[in-house]
């Protein structure tokens, strides 16, 4: 049978240098970098965000699965179940982190919701009864010291705990995102899944902020502009960019970048909301990324394995191998990816 347009590879691709790439990852760190300030900066309720966040990516991704509307809604409905959980997952994950982010500092929130790797290696140890290398399970313990410190420099208050504890909770519901998307698309194209648990997860959170205030405002020039730069920043210029990367660049390589999100957040905030955390929580702040590096390194899969990115789940899902294509390999491989955490 003749291979479909869009799937055809490009015969015109060509590796680009390594100062270009550099700069792309450096570009895309710093749009995934944006999200926190500018949802602290929007000021409404955390449904409201998401719900517009989602509309405006969905807006511009919808090109996307117009030009395979032929095949595209029979190969949706197929996947119907595990997309409406994948979205429900998505939808809980934007309510508690972004909860989280008006009870305590940014650069603290945005490392506790980047533990997610934590949740899913947990999940593939006790369902799946996959074995964890030392390095995991090390990195999983240096992880959970600095979540401990990051605790303590709460000082039990009330406010910094529920804080701590939605962000952590934004990183499980972000891991059972993951996890069931993971399996979604062995099958499903992104350009499809990407819309479709999108869309899902807005009609959840448009519903829950109707129910609770009959309004999805407020909607000012200004609260719109900001909502825009969400879909924009860190879902286009972002976690697009790094799927782009994803071609040639490991996917081992651009996880530990994403970490970069956590520096990169913190920064922001200093610069924009003039935040800046206590010192233990710095202290953990930097125990828990170093925990990060340790567990991504210690669940690299060996030479030459297909592997998945999990993205921060505000972004795209991204496939690709631990060694660059050549050019001109484009089209993604037929083998099914591998399992959805490695690495992380």
């Amino acid at each position: 049978t003749r291979m479909p347009r869009s799937e055809r590879p490009s015969l015109s691709l060509q590796t680009p240098s390594s100062a270009v790439l550099q700069g792309a990852l450096a570009v895309g760190v710093l749009s995934v970098s944006t999200a926190a300030v500018l949802i602290r900066l929007a000021g409404t309720a955390p449904a409201a965000i998401a719900f517009w966040r989602l509309v405006f990516a969905l807006g511009l991704l919808m090109p996307g699965i117009w030009r395979r509307r032929l095949g595209a809604w029979q190969e949706i409905r197929m996947q119907a179940p595990r997309i409406g959980l994948a979205g429900a997952f998505l939808a809980l994950h934007f309510l508690t982190w972004i909860q989280s982010l008006t009870l305590i500092p940014v650069a603290a929130s945005t490392a506790l919701v980047s533990c997610h790797p934590l949740f899913v290696a947990g999940y593939e140890r006790l369902v799946h009864k996959h074995g964890l290398s030392r390095a995991t399970v090390a990195g999983g313990l240096v992880t959970i010291v600095g979540l401990l410190v990051i605790t303590a420099s709460a000082h039990f208050r009330v406010q910094s705990l529920t804080g701590v504890a939605l962000a952590l909770a934004g990183a499980l519901f972000a891991a059972g995102y993951l996890i069931v998307g993971q399996h979604v698309r062995q099958s499903l194209d992104t350009r499809l899944y990407a819309p479709s648990v999108y869309g899902t997860a807005a009609l959840l959170l448009g519903a829950f902020q109707w129910g609770r205030t009959r309004t999805l405002g407020p909607l000012s020039p200004h609260v719109l502009l900001i909502y825009l730069l969400l879909a924009i920043l860190p879902t286009l210029g972002g976690h697009t960019l790094f799927n782009w990367i994803l071609k040639f660049v490991p996917a081992s390589t651009v996880s530990l970048v994403f970490l970069g999100e956590i520096a990169g957040s913190a920064l922001i905030a200093w610069l924009v909301l003039g935040q800046v955390p206590p010192a233990l929580a710095i202290v953990g702040i930097a125990v828990i990324t170093g925990g990060l590096v340790i567990t991504i390194r210690g669940l690299m899969p060996d030479q030459g394995r297909k592997v998945s990115l999990p993205p921060d789940p505000m972004g795209f899902p991204g496939e690709s191998t631990l060694h660059p294509p050549c050019p001109g390999a484009d089209r993604e491989p037929n083998t099914p990816p591998s399992r959805p955490h490695e690495p992380v």
